[in-house]
């Protein structure tokens, strides 16, 4: 395919074009021509292209809603598999197809880049890249990536081995390749990054080996730094008073979930995750800000404008970085998330209270539990305290000296990383729930460069179920559970057709009614799912793509591992269409 063409005046003459005459007097006339070229203005109006899926959550709001409506609930039983791409790797996919002019591309473990025809699966190209052999021990949860941020003609990948890599999106040859972060320092990457004029935004992981955590933007054709914004504060910095002590510098806060942005106020919403250790709070007692909070940041210079803050001075692992849903309802502009701590929160994106100077905190509009809690001695509430948690300590607090039985929920949720869907249809939001609960005990543990940084003696998982389940979005009320056996492992994707599309650990990629959760189809990919749904349209016809394969982190492996004795590993891209179609 012509990726490029530039002709001069003269030569268009001589080729016979002779009725340029508006360019005469025009001594040399070039055009250039990308296929797949993504503009500014594509970004900016993702949620209303049908056709494409071009960021990590559909839209910048992160909706992963589309009003493609070709598939819906009276024809989905007709709904089969179009085509089957493998991955050639196994271990964890974390990953989604992301579609442009019918070309899908998609990532998977180990850092592969696949460029795949949408509406056949024949594979178009390949990257592959050799990653060092000392970057695996410093991963927390497995070799998983979420997926390529696509721009001009370009794809943006974030590497394990903490570089960001730009490559051609008609050959997957390397434009540039950049060294941000220090692998061996555990700073790794696994998000989909998020463009926004003209930056390449992301954020590291690796908050379980104390590392500082950061969200930093480079330049999209250059890769030069524009700016970096540690997410805990040094000292003189707002914030820092919250950390006992020295314990800031180690005080974890990664960013490894893409963030939204509002185009209205230049800010991008983006989740911060546990603090470091993992559940020894003695040594880090405070707050400890801004971790496990929503930072609102300027989009051109990382500036934190604001924050709220979900889990303070938590001993839970709690980890904050899950998605933020913007969405204007009833005449309010608000943020939800749906946070590990086993809450859904419907937040003010316009009006916050001054906490100190530099610390403007966000109005908590409404919140709901995900399950049954009990680290908190009484609900959380806007009208108590802006929503902050009354833990009921000593009782449930992580201590040295005894285990501490039965926390709920336990350290993958309520919700883990996987990303709810809003629907502008119904104006619900679709939420992947966890229901177990844990057992932990602390440990005093030295900070080394490199090493676990857990504070951790004893962590138990206990046993439990999952559950999908749908919440009014301006009142935040439950309007239907359904439950599963197992955790809800996949991302979910909401569609005009009246469709929610999920998948699940024991392999079935599955569709239930909007409205009311009924389960109307399900299909056996042959492995479990951890990547998220998204959908697309090639040649005036929609497909419905899936990302399967067993992996990554959490209680997956940990709690399930017995699934495995009887179960193979799989990795790939299993996309569907209507039969006959």
């Amino acid at each position: 395919m012509l990726k490029r063409t530039v002709v001069s005046l003269a030569a268009m003459l001589a080729l016979g074009f002779t009725g340029l005459v508006s360019a005469q007097g025009v001594d040399r006339l070039e055009s250039t021509l990308y296929p797949n070229y993504v503009t500014q203005d594509m970004l900016l109006n993702a949620g209303v292209d049908h056709q494409n899926w071009l960021h990590y959550g559909k839209d910048y709001e992160t909706t992963r809603y589309s009003a493609l409506s070709a598939v819906n609930r009276d024809n989905i039983k007709s709904l089969v598999p179009a085509w089957n791409l493998s991955f050639g790797v196994l271990e964890g996919q974390d990953s989604q197809a992301v579609a442009v002019n019918g070309t899908v591309y998609v990532t998977t473990s180990f850092n592969k880049v696949l460029a795949v025809n949408g509406e056949t699966g024949e594979q178009l190209w390949k990257y592959e890249r050799e990653l060092p052999g000392d970057v695996f021990p410093k991963l927390c949860c497995d070799v998983v990536n979420r997926g390529v941020a696509v721009y001009k003609n370009r794809l943006y990948l974030a590497t394990l081995d903490a570089h960001v890599v730009a490559l051609d999106n008609q050959t997957g040859k390397v434009i540039w390749d950049k060294k941000i972060g220090d692998y061996t320092y555990a700073e790794t990457f696994t998000v989909m990054p998020l463009v926004v004029n003209n930056k390449v935004i992301f954020g590291t992981a690796g908050a379980e080996y104390g590392v500082r955590g950061w969200v930093a933007a480079i330049d999209a054709d250059t890769g030069a730094p524009a700016w970096k914004t540690y997410t805990i504060p040094a000292p003189g910095e707002p914030g820092n008073d919250t950390w006992a002590g020295e314990s800031w510098k180690y005080g974890g806060g990664s960013a490894w979930i893409t963030g939204a942005y509002d185009p209205t106020n230049n800010s991008l919403y983006w989740g911060i995750g546990n603090p470091g250790p993992d559940f020894d709070r003695h040594v880090r007692l405070g707050d400890n800000l801004f971790s496990n909070s929503t930072l609102v940041m300027d989009a051109d210079s990382g500036k934190i404008k604001s924050y709220f803050a979900y889990t303070p001075n938590d001993p839970y692992d709690y980890d904050g970085v899950n998605e933020h849903i913007l969405v204007d309802l009833g005449g309010k502009k608000m943020w939800i998330h749906a946070s590990r701590n086993g809450h859904i929160y419907g937040m003010d994106r316009v009006n916050t209270i001054s906490r100190g100077p530099g610390l403007n905190e966000h109005k908590c509009l409404w919140v709901n539990t995900l399950l049954v809690v009990n680290y908190i001695s009484q609900p959380i509430s806007p009208s108590h305290k802006n929503c902050r948690p009354v833990y009921d300590w000593p009782k449930m607090d992580v201590v040295y000296d005894r285990v501490t039985t039965n926390i709920a929920p336990s350290l993958d949720g309520g919700k883990e990383w996987h990303p709810a869907a809003y629907s502008h249809r119904t104006k619900m939001v679709y939420v992947p729930v966890y229901d177990f609960s844990m057992d932990l005990q602390a440990k005093k543990m030295e900070w080394k460069r490199g090493e676990w940084y857990l504070g951790a003696k004893v962590i138990t998982f206990n046993a439990g179920a999952g559950h999908n389940k749908a919440y009014d979005a301006a009142t935040g009320k439950l309007v239907w559970s359904k439950s599963q056996s197992w955790p809800a492992t996949s991302g979910m994707l909401a569609t005009g057709g009246g469709l929610v599309f999920y998948g699940d650990p024991d392999g079935y990629f599955n569709a239930v009614n909007d409205e009311t959760g009924e389960h109307l189809w399900a299909f056996q990919t042959g492995s479990s799912i951890h990547g998220n749904p998204t959908t697309y349209t090639r040649n005036g016809e929609q497909y419905v793509a899936i990302v399967y394969g067993r992996g990554g982190g959490g209680i997956w492996p940990l709690y399930y591992a017995e699934y495995g004795k009887t179960h193979n590993k799989g990795a790939g891209l299993m996309v569907f269409k209507l039969h006959n179609q």
